[in-house]
């Protein structure tokens, strides 16, 4: 069952055209992998899916509903969390404080009963920190808890941020780069839990990645773009052998 559909989708910057007649679709429960040279693209893909950019043409389905005009702060009620290349932290936060930030969509509670912290504002707030705590479990982040985001490495804030992401729980999870800045050892890391937050969660993913290897290793399917274009949609080994892919990697 398609999950996400982009059809027809254009976007352009001053007459540049960052984004040509796009077309795909995200089956649910698969990881679905967008890979191009720089430039290519894929970010701005991304910022079509989570409606930071409005198209200027296509149309954008999710879960069956037409979300070509929906504003970027519903997105992430519709069931749509998303990381970034650098990460978007709080930095004199605590892991758990950036964790507890990404439940607020569903904080049924107003201003005033949280000011006097009723049983109803404790009782949720007792909820949301087990459902931190789960995140924090799956992904290995129980050392760094309560230690404040700017003390920590790099390859650790990334991973905050996936949980962060997790904490909305997502249907559709985009990851943009997510292996940027990690050293083999963490890469190896992230590709045990991209199996986990798939299979485990059940939660879809579309992710934006230059590591070849990781890419093939965890994706269902590919999508490989070049100047905004869509060049080839298919497995890792269809997408490795594609001639009119490697021209737009290698040249002629």
């Amino acid at each position: 069952m398609s999950l996400l559909r982009m059809t027809d989708m254009s976007l352009s910057f001053g007459g540049v055209l960052a984004v040509q007649d796009v077309s795909f679709d995200v089956f649910e429960g698969e990881v679905f992998s967008i890979i191009g040279p720089n430039g290519a693209g894929k970010t701005t893909l991304f910022n079509l899916i989570s409606r930071l950019n409005d198209a200027d043409s296509g149309t954008l389905y999710f879960d069956d509903w037409d979300i070509t005009k929906t504003p970027a702060h519903h997105i992430a009620e519709l069931g749509i969390a998303r990381t970034f290349q650098n990460t978007e932290l709080f930095e004199h936060e605590t892991v758990l404080h950036n964790l507890l930030i990404g439940k607020h969509v569903y904080r049924k509670t107003n201003l005033l009963s949280e000011f006097c912290f009723t049983p109803r504002v404790r009782r949720q707030e007792l909820q949301f920190r087990r459902e931190a705590e789960d995140v924090i479990d799956l992904l290995d982040l129980q050392h760094y808890r309560d230690q404040i985001i700017g003390n920590l490495p790099y390859g650790v804030r990334k991973m905050v941020e996936v949980a962060r992401a997790l904490c909305i729980k997502p249907k559709l999870l985009l990851l943009d780069e997510p292996s940027s800045g990690l050293n083999p050892e963490e890469t190896e890391d992230l590709s045990f839990w991209l199996e986990d937050i798939n299979e485990e969660l059940g939660v879809t993913i579309i992710m934006v990645e230059h590591d070849m290897n990781l890419v093939s290793r965890s994706s269902n399917r590919i999508m490989a773009v070049a100047d905004g274009k869509c060049l080839s949609i298919g497995s890792p080994r269809e997408i490795q052998s594609n001639a009119e892919v490697l021209r737009a990697y290698l040249g002629d």
